[in-house]
C-alpha cells in the first residue's frame, strides 16, 4: 500500500489545485458541493448499463429489495462488482473532496440507488450514525447517472447544517416534512454530488414513471468505524487490478 493518504491521492492524480479556493469555501461553508458533468456520455452509459446488469443478477426489483430502503432498486458493494466503477470512486475531484473534509481516510460503502416511480421521499437524516466529533467524520458522494431534477426526487438538502451539531430529528416533529430553508439539488447526468456526513439531506419523491439512478459512495476518517468492511469483501480480481494507491484508500 501507499506510506500515506497524500501519497495515495497523488498516485490517483489529486493535485495541490485540483479544489479552487472558491470550491473550498462552499464546502466548508454549505456542507455540500455539485460539480457539473464531470463524466462523459459513454462513462455514464457504461455504468448505467451495468447497473441494469447487476439488478437483474441480483433480482433488486423483487426478492433482492432492501427492506431498509424499499422505495429504491439497490444494489450495494458494486465498487467489487466490476471495473466500470473505479473510475468513479478513484476520481481525482471527489478524493480531494475527502481530503478536505475528512483528513486520512478510507473508503466505507458504494451503492447504486435508483428511486422507483412515485416513492423515494425520505425524512431528513444525516449519514453519521455515532457521536458528533470536532471534524468531519463521514462523507457521502453521488454520481448522477440520470438528470437530477425535482420532477424525479433530487436530494434535498438544508445548507449549512452540518454546523448545527444536531440531527433532524432533534428539531423537528416530523422529519418527513420540508423544512423551511430547504433546497433541491439539480443537475445533469454526469456530474457529482457530494455532501458532509453531518449535513441534513434526503431523497424526496420521484413523480415520474422512470428511475433516478445514481452511485454513492460513502467515505469515512480512517480511525472511525465504516460501514462496510472492505478486504473482506476484496476479490483476487479486483485486487489484482488495483494498484497500491487505490488499495490505500480502500484500506484492503
Amino acid at each position: 500500500m501507499a506510506g500515506t493518504i497524500d501519497d495515495a491521492l497523488g498516485g490517483l492524480g489529486v493535485r495541490a489545485d485540483t479544489l479552487s479556493e472558491d470550491e473550498r469555501e462552499r464546502l466548508d461553508r454549505d456542507g455540500f458541493a455539485v460539480f457539473p458533468a464531470l463524466l462523459d456520455a459513454g462513462t455514464v452509459a457504461a455504468v448505467r448499463a451495468r447497473m441494469e446488469e447487476l439488478e437483474a443478477e441480483e433480482d433488486a426489483w423483487g426478492a433482492g429489495t432492501n427492506p431498509r430502503d424499499p422505495g429504491a432498486v439497490r444494489v450495494d458493494d458494486v465498487n467489487h462488482k466490476g471495473e466500470v466503477f473505479d473510475a468513479l470512486w478513484q476520481h481525482p475531484k471527489l478524493l480531494a473532496v475527502m481530503r478536505h473534509y475528512l483528513g486520512d481516510f478510507r473508503l466505507s460503502s458504494m451503492t447504486g440507488r435508483a428511486a422507483r416511480p412515485h416513492t423515494g421521499h425520505q425524512r431528513l437524516h444525516v449519514d453519521w450514525w455515532g457521536d458528533f466529533q470536532d471534524g468531519s467524520v463521514a462523507c457521502n458522494s453521488g454520481w448522477l447517472l440520470t438528470d437530477f431534477t425535482k420532477q424525479n426526487g433530487a436530494t434535498r438538502i438544508v445548507p449549512g447544517s452540518h454546523r448545527w451539531g444536531r440531527r433532524p430529528e432533534d428539531d423537528m416533529e416530523d422529519p418527513t416534512a420540508t423544512h423551511p430553508e430547504q433546497i433541491q439539488v439539480e443537475a445533469p447526468a454526469g456530474s457529482l454530488m457530494v455532501f458532509n456526513g453531518y449535513l441534513w439531506h434526503g431523497g424526496t419523491e420521484n413523480t415520474t414513471d422512470e428511475l433516478r439512478r445514481g452511485v454513492f459512495t460513502v467515505y469515512s476518517r480512517r480511525d472511525q468505524p465504516r460501514q462496510n468492511d472492505q478486504a473482506g469483501r476484496l476479490a483476487e480480481d479486483t485486487a489484482a487490478r488495483l494498484g497500491a494507491a487505490a488499495r490505500y484508500v480502500l484500506d484492503a
